[in-house]
């Protein structure tokens, strides 16, 4: 084996290029292709009809990236949209679903290619997490060997991506974090904090709620890296906070554009009104966080504490290797395992995980930050494994046995069932053959490249493995978009031909609260972390569901849904006959209905209900639907008690006339009710949501029983059946003042309503508008201040007479927020061109090379062949000899300057000369 220098060869020069690239190509490749084959093996689309839409895809990123590649191609307001809830702050839901650069590419997607867009975004960003993961190694050591993909495979399929990776909007965090990392220990070692600034305002742009942990471990991490650096001039330090602190500020400066309206619409939301934890708690032990580590644990993804651990089963025989190696500091050592620690002790405690949430406990999906815990980990192990030939195999050996004494106690101890059997015995045959192969390098029976080469196909089984049997659930493809093109075209003829100028639509049984925005029209439902918690509370007060998040219009009567202006009805089958409503179109299976007695967008009321409005009886939302009649009317009750269960575990009775029959549970314990009529069967799911259970239109002497199939709770019910006559009654006297729209302007920054009404008698004008400080109201040209209506919707005084009412949107906190954006940009270029400039004047000499065009730093390398160097062609041996020396010479000076100019600075640890390149 030869040692020759690869210098002035064209052919050669393009193959080290090549070579040093490969690593990071792998990086990137490795993790796309794993997850490729897993779709191939789950025919996810194109491989097979079935899609990659699990939990949150399902139910939120798909109505929400098909209504937005809408605005994007047909135009509409990106500030507000009616097609998700009564009304929905779109710049919030944008900034917290939606900001991920990428996503503009859906302008240039086919409307019915959204679904595969985001599949295969996820494959791609998967990628880059691999890739930036790579890069950030090879940056921070200097090195780029094949050991970099097998880290970084690791990395981009960690058991937080198998748990997550569905959660499209937070994985640009996730390939951001490396670089912000290696941006951060700039700013500490070299004093250069742009790369750090810039990735963290691009990762808070993309996504500010995980931006959030990740703000929380970068300072965590700036700690524990100035921590290791050697002993400084105070000012020194004080210096590198200033550059910490003002580039911090300056990254969120320049995401406030999204920031300040997504805060002042979370102000409204329930996670608003969470408070600090009173008293510590343990959630589990180290042990069982641990042992979470080990190879197809189940993901928790639910309202368990477990965090996703997994990041290769590696991790337990390199990090006893990097703990061991007496060539890595022991402050280093003590620093990084203080943190690690610090952050398990995190995932345990109730309080750190309450702050890591951005001051709130997360609704299921746990541990929202484990992957910054995975970096840190796979960083410190990578360390180990480049400095592995200095081991010992007496050590290699401990290691091993001690590895696989853990694992053994976790059989025993660890009893979750998460853990099935096979896990602890694949996790040991894994780690056997990673010890196996650094035993046979150690021993000079295989060579580096080829032991690496085995590894990387070992990595590439594991984490196959482990994504393939802990993620990627699908659903069937045809059955997500069934009649969604026939739902388009009923909607799309209701516009028509209506003359209201704007209604919404419900479907009785809906496949996501976000069906409006997936099918493109106005909808009274939606589930977003962006919820008016006061919507969800209405909801509920008027047996209609809603939680946290979410409201929609299971359990509405026909008076809310008149009240709502909910005008059509869509439905894949056949709905039973009634008087308040009648088919209106047909489009291949589909149907739609039309609500005969159906209140336009406003109203008039009577001045002082909202403030004597009691809600009836708070826990009977029949009382406080009854009460809302008699308030505004004076009308009789429109739903009528005909049963109840008296204490038994089971309600039953007989319809003494036909009707409408709504079921109210008063114990919000129970979750399941089965209803039996005559021969028929209804069932209810999350029925503690606090909804009214809606029978259907009963005949006379219908037998009816209801029961919980909840075997430890009571029922506690009662039976009402809906008064079509006091109902109609209502409305003819609530139509008599309604606002009628004369213009509804959706443009691109601006939503705009625009009509007139007619007051006989002073009072309130009530819209099913949800309140919102964005509102601004002008009555005749001039501006009115808007009320709320129960906490809930907009409401304006006008007194008798004919008024012109004109109602425009502007996100609250916009225009604050973009000049803000703007202002930290324009500094951010200052001091960028400012800094270019003095480091341009004080910037040292490189050394001359007379040899051609200077090289790159980097470029020039020793190479080691296996075929002996060409001999020299005579007349050109003086000439290769005194190139080759001033090679050499260029070199050690180059070398020279740049240990000064790398992330660790002068204190960079040096290239180990046993490590092959």
């Amino acid at each position: 084996m030869n040692l020759h220098v690869n210098s002035n060869s064209r052919g050669n020069s393009h193959a080290v290029e090549q070579e040093d690239r490969l690593p990071l190509l792998l990086a990137f490749l490795l993790p796309v292709v794993i997850m490729l084959g897993v779709f191939a093996g789950k025919s996810i689309y194109p491989f097979g009809d079935e899609s990659f839409l699990r939990t949150d895809m399902y139910h939120q990123y798909a109505p929400f990236f098909a209504e937005f590649a809408r605005l994007l191609k047909q135009g509409g307001s990106l500030t507000y949209s009616t097609q998700i809830g009564l009304g929905s702050n779109f710049v919030a839901l944008y900034a917290y679903y939606l900001s991920s650069p990428f996503n503009w590419l859906l302008i240039l997607t086919p409307a019915g290619a959204v679904v595969e867009f985001m599949t295969y975004l996820i494959v791609l960003k998967i990628g880059l997490c691999g890739f930036t993961m790579g890069y950030y190694l090879k940056k921070k050591y200097r090195k780029n060997t094949l050991a970099i993909p097998a880290v970084s495979t690791f990395y981009a399929l960690s058991g937080y991506m198998a748990a997550y990776s569905w959660n499209i909007m937070w994985l640009d965090c996730l390939w951001l974090a490396p670089l912000i990392l290696l941006g951060l220990e700039r700013l500490v070692r070299r004093n250069q904090p742009f790369l750090y600034g810039i990735t963290l305002g691009l990762a808070i742009i993309s996504n500010y709620y995980i931006a959030i942990m990740l703000c929380i471990f970068i300072v965590l991490y700036f700690i524990s890296e100035m921590l290791t650096l050697p002993r400084l001039e105070p000012k020194e330090y004080l210096k590198k906070c200033l550059l910490f602190g003002m580039f911090s500020l300056l990254a969120g400066g320049l995401a406030a554009f999204l920031l300040l309206p997504a805060y002042e619409c979370l102000m409204t939301t329930a996670s608003a009104d969470s408070k600090f934890p009173g008293s510590i708690t343990s959630y589990f032990s180290v042990l069982e966080m641990l042992a979470r580590h080990m190879v197809n644990v189940d993901v928790e993804i639910g309202l368990e504490h477990w965090p996703n651990l997994y990041s290769g089963v590696g991790c337990f025989l390199l990090f006893p290797l990097y703990i061991l190696n007496e060539k890595i500091s022991a402050r280093e050592k003590v620093v990084k395992t203080s943190l690690l620690a610090v952050m398990l002790l995190s995932f345990s405690l109730n309080v750190p995980n309450y702050i890591w949430h951005g001051m709130h406990y997360p609704n299921s999906l746990p541990c929202r930050q484990s992957f910054l815990y995975t970096i840190v980990i796979l960083t410190m192990c990578y360390d180990g494994l480049r400095r592995v030939k200095d081991l010992t195999p007496r050590q290699l050996t401990a290691c091993f046995w001690g590895d696989a004494a853990f694992i053994l106690i976790c059989q025993v101890v660890v009893t979750a069932e998460e853990f099935h059997y096979y896990v602890y015995y694949l996790s040991l045959l894994f780690i056997g053959i990673y010890a196996l192969l650094i035993y046979l390098v150690q021993k000079k029976k295989m060579l580096s490249t080829t032991a690496c080469i085995l590894a990387l196909a070992v990595i590439v089984v594991e984490s196959g493995i482990n994504t393939a049997v802990t993620s990627v659930t699908t659903v069937n493809r045809t059955e997500y978009w069934r009649n969604t093109a026939n739902y388009q075209s009923l909607v799309h003829q209701a516009e028509e031909a209506d003359e209201s100028g704007f209604f919404r639509v419900e479907k009785p049984t809906r496949r996501t609260k976000n069906d409006g925005a997936w099918a493109d029209y106005s909808s009274a439902s939606i589930f977003s972390s962006t919820t008016q918690s006061a919507i969800s509370d209405f909801y509920k007060t008027f047996g209609m569901e809603g939680n946290t998040n979410a409201y929609s219009f299971t359990g509405a009567t026909p008076l809310m849904s008149s009240l709502l202006s909910v005008r059509y009805l869509i439905s894949p089958s056949e709905l039973q006959e009634s008087p308040l409503y009648e088919e209106y179109a047909k489009q291949d299976t589909a149907l739609m209905y039309e609500n005969l007695f159906t209140l336009p967008l406003g109203f008039m009321i009577p001045e002082g209900i909202s403030e004597n409005f009691r809600y009836g009886n708070p826990d009977n939302p029949p009382s406080a639907q009854n009460e809302l009649v008699q308030l505004t009317t004076g009308g009789r009750p429109v739903l009528v008690e005909i049963a109840d269960d008296g204490g038994a575990d089971t309600l039953e009775f007989t319809t003494e006339s036909e009707g409408r029959v709504f079921v109210w549970v008063d114990n919000s314990n129970v979750e399941n009710v089965t209803a039996y009529l005559d021969d028929a069967q209804k069932s209810f799911s999350n029925v503690d949501r606090g909804y009214l259970l809606d029978l259907g239109i009963c005949e006379e002497d219908t037998d009816i029983s209801v029961s919980t199939t909840d075997d430890e709770y009571s029922l506690e019910a009662t039976a009402y059946l809906f008064d079509d006559e006091a109902f109609i009654e209502w409305y003819n006297r609530m139509s008599l003042q309604t606002f009628q729209l004369t213009d509804y302007a959706n443009r691109m920054w601006r939503t705009e309503i625009i009509g007139d009404i007619t007051v006989r008698n002073p009072g309130m004008l009530l819209t099913s508008i949800p309140y919102d400080k964005g509102w601004s109201v002008m009555v005749d040209g001039a501006p009115v201040e808007a009320q709320a209506f129960a906490d809930t919707f907009l409401m304006i005084p006008l007194t008798a007479d004919t008024h012109t009412i004109d109602l425009v949107y502007r996100t609250p906190g916009l225009t604050e927020g973009i000049f803000l954006s703007v202002l930290s940009l324009i500094f951010l270029l200052f001091l960028a061109f400012t800094l270019s400039f003095r480091n341009r004047r004080k910037r040292p000499q490189l050394p001359k090379y007379r040899g051609g065009s200077r090289p790159e730093p980097g470029r020039w390398k020793l190479r080691f062949s296996r075929k002996p160097a060409a001999a020299p062609v005579s007349g050109t041996k003086e000439r290769h000899d005194t190139e080759a020396e001033e090679q050499e010479r260029y070199d050690e000076e180059l070398e020279e300057m740049l240990l000064e100019d790398t992330p660790e600075g002068p204190h960079a640890p040096a290239k180990d000369p046993d490590e092959e390149d």
